[in-house]
């Protein structure tokens, strides 16, 4: 692709950024009568984007809210639909592909279903850590796969937001793989994540979201994986006592439109939406690396579960990077984005 994107790599934007955002204390000051990013130039021209985000998720508090700051004056304006009310996700890209909606948020599993190799996004330890992934994230090997993407379908991924670590919760502690034998953990129920808990030393056990407590509570799994922020807010630590720091998944969402929709900006709007988004992108991961460290922090301090710090990390990505090549269409993908991280 000939178009340029301007997409920053840096980490955090510190404090220049959250004053244009307006977040307080991670979240976006909603004090005023009228919602984050609501007002609108009458002239601009509206871009729908919708996702299944709630309305409080630093998607749409930071991330949404600064994108429309910066889009001030340029023309453009996002109006934003959260909460699935336009659709699930493989909806939302289904329109967006049909041109009836301009923009939504998908993770690599959805895209994966236009484009395969998009799936090695949710491969375990793709990346070293949070820092690998900030690093990386934009890299030519990752802006391949985009670019296959495009070509193939029309839907163009324009940033990558960093949407949170998923760590193993169980009752036990989790240090090392040995420490997985014979351990259920619950993964969505889709292919990757069920053979890379198993490469992880684990049992997979697919099942729905809803379910996962009443499971616990039963003893019908012993433990599950997701973000930090995913436990707490399930109220999982009435259930599980250890939250292991395994880092094995650091996901990315993806703001996704079509080429059919940059290619009606004119070159001004263009450099407005490509600033805004990266924009965007800076406020949303700050928010939510904040919440992530809050959360941790205030388990450490009150006991609420207890955090083992202490997981071999480097074990278990050796034991998924020596197998999951072997297992998956993307091995060869996987393996060259591994080697080539900075």
């Amino acid at each position: 692709m000939n178009r340029t994107r301007g997409i920053s790599m840096t980490a955090l934007a510190g404090a220049a950024l959250l004053a244009l955002t307006g977040c307080v204390g991670g979240q976006v000051d909603t004090s005023s009568d009228e919602a984050p990013g609501s007002e609108q130039d009458a002239d601009a021209r509206v871009l729908r984007l919708a996702h299944t985000y709630e309305p409080s998720h630093p998607f749409e508090t930071c991330g949404v809210a600064a994108i429309n700051e910066s889009l001030s004056g340029s023309g453009l304006q996002i109006e934003s639909y959260p909460s699935s009310q336009l659709g699930s996700e493989a909806e939302a890209l289904e329109q967006v592909a049909s041109g009836s909606l301009d923009a939504t948020f998908a993770g690599a599993a959805f895209l994966g279903t236009w484009y395969e190799d998009a799936g090695v996004l949710d491969a375990p330890y793709l990346f070293d850590d949070v820092d690998s992934f900030f690093a990386n994230i934009d890299s030519d090997a990752i802006q391949e796969i985009w670019d296959g993407l495009e070509e193939k379908s029309g839907l163009a991924v324009e940033s990558s937001w960093y949407f949170g670590t998923r760590q193993v919760s169980a009752n036990k502690p989790v240090r090392e793989p040995a420490d997985l034998a014979g351990v259920k953990l619950r993964t969505p129920d889709a292919p990757l994540y069920i053979t890379g808990i198993g490469d992880m030393g684990g049992t997979a056990t697919p099942m729905a979201l809803d379910e996962v407590y009443t499971s616990l509570q039963q003893g019908a799994i012993d433990g599950q994986e997701a973000p930090v922020p995913n436990f707490d807010s399930m109220g999982l630590a009435e259930v599980q006592d250890y939250v292991n720091l395994t880092g094995h998944i650091v996901q990315a969402s993806n703001v996704v439109t079509s080429s059919d929709l940059l290619e009606s900006f004119s070159d001004d709007e263009l450099a407005a939406w490509e600033t805004a988004l990266d924009t965007g992108k800076e406020a949303a991961q700050e928010c939510i690396l904040d919440e992530e460290q809050e959360i941790v922090e205030k388990w450490k301090a009150d006991g609420t579960v207890e955090v083992v710090e202490d997981v071999d990390t480097a074990a278990f990505a050796e034991s998924v990077r020596s197998q999951l090549p072997d297992q998956v269409s993307f091995g060869e993908l996987y393996t060259k984005i591994v080697e080539s991280q900075k």
